[in-house]
């Protein structure tokens, strides 16, 4: 019940308000079939028609673009414009500009926005309207209220209401503590936001044997609350819930328009494509499979995150033939001598970091912040926090010293 409420509340909200303000990071709802644009491959099947836009764009409905970084679109501008997601663009995929602006009509008392192109047919000039007939984008020579676009800012000041939904792909991907897994790799910066259900992102620099003859890969926190993940950065992502809505994230910045894949990120790889499925023109509701060009192929030393027949958290290889899921990160171990290995399971236990006064298992200047206040008031700054991990110099003793050698890590950090 609290999933659905959750839910139901975020829908409310985000029909609340629609709107474009500024160059930045949007959802297109259409406002006649209640669905969310997606970009989701590079391949198309007319390359100089409006119908180009079916087999690569999928639209969204039941809140199924809350988790969906294709449904994040970065907006540049209202006239010659272009929908930019995935490092590719509606413009990059059918060589056509749009022109939006606002429709004299609104829908559901919100301002509604029309999407218009010119083609050429016999060589002269028609004026194309993009629309959503229910099942894909197109468009039409007619302005028609399938034509209708609500315009739904997401960024750090519409948290509340419109965010990116960071989900888990199963409830069985959890660890011994109860913390919920998942990787993510996207085109555009994420910021983790305070007490957003997202507790850090995490790389793997090595896999190491265990004394039970098991492998095991070390995760290393590199972001947490209130950092932001660069954009095109492979990442394992820590959650406390195990549905979307609960884990928030928030696109900030630019896009990268990174089109190279896989991304790499130490041990970890990522990419945003994979196969799904789509209508085959505007003509015909029969669904194929499409398989974009830069989709990657599982392979034996690709390993995704899952769990094992136990319930143990781990890397394991996907079925032969299939591809790596899309806007996800995986486990490459290709160049490490761990021939025959189909399993390397995930070690949870983060080491103490030297000088992690305030214990996020990040070291950065906040750290010191948390240092004066401990000798200041001779109380840790969080419950359980080691001494050990604050007393730089190892001398069984925190002083001014132990402030005096942070401060100096802290300069010299690379």
């Amino acid at each position: 019940m609290r999933k659905i409420t959750a839910i139901v509340c975020l829908l409310v909200a985000i029909i609340a308000s629609a709107q474009y303000t500024n160059p930045g990071f949007y959802r297109v709802h259409s406002a006649n079939t209640d669905a969310y644009i997606s970009i989701k491959g590079t391949k198309y099947v007319f390359s100089s028609k409006p119908n180009a836009f079916w087999s690569c764009i999928l639209m969204l409905k039941d809140s199924a673009q809350v988790s969906d970084p294709g449904s994040i679109i970065y907006i540049p501008r209202l006239d010659q414009t272009s929908l930019c997601a995935q490092g590719v663009s509606t413009y990059t995929l059918t060589d056509m500009w749009m022109d939006v602006a606002p429709a004299k009509e609104n829908e559901g008392g919100r301002d509604t926005y029309i999407a218009t192109t010119v083609t050429y047919i016999n060589d002269r000039p028609f004026t194309c309207y993009f629309r959503d007939e229910g099942v894909g984008l197109t468009a039409g020579s007619s302005d028609r209220t399938d034509s209708r676009w609500w315009i739904e800012p997401v960024s750090e000041e519409s948290i509340e209401t419109s965010f990116l939904g960071v989900k888990p792909q199963s409830e069985a991907v959890v660890d011994n503590d109860g913390w919920y897994w998942t990787t993510t790799c996207c085109d555009f910066p994420l910021l983790l936001p305070q007490d957003g259900g997202v507790e850090g992102a995490y790389t793997v620099k090595t896999v190491k044997a265990g004394d039970d003859g098991k492998y095991y890969a070390a995760v290393e926190k590199v972001y947490g609350q209130g950092d932001i993940v660069p954009a095109a950065t492979p990442v394992l992502l820590k959650c406390q819930y195990a549905y979307a809505s609960g884990n928030k994230v928030v696109p900030v910045g630019d896009i990268a328009n990174n089109t190279t894949f896989p991304l790499v990120s130490d041990l970890l790889q990522g990419g945003y494509y994979s196969t799904f499925n789509n209508y085959y023109d505007v003509n015909s509701y029969d669904q194929i499979t499409y398989y974009p060009d830069q989709a990657i192929k599982a392979s034996a030393t690709n390993l995704a995150l899952g769990v094992d027949a136990d319930g143990v958290l781990g890397f394991f290889p996907q079925e032969e033939g299939t591809y790596m899921a899309a806007n996800t990160a995986w486990l490459s171990i290709d160049g490490l001598d761990l021939d025959g290995v189909t399993a390397v399971y995930v070690d949870t236990e983060e080491p103490a970091v030297m000088g992690d006064a305030n214990g996020d298992g990040i070291l950065n200047v906040a750290d010191l912040t948390a240092l004066v206040d401990y000798l200041l008031n001779r109380e840790p700054t969080r419950d359980g926090l080691e001494l050990t991990t604050i007393d730089m110099n190892g001398d069984g003793i925190v002083n001014v010293m132990d402030l005096s050698i942070l401060i100096d890590v802290l300069l010299n950090w690379n």
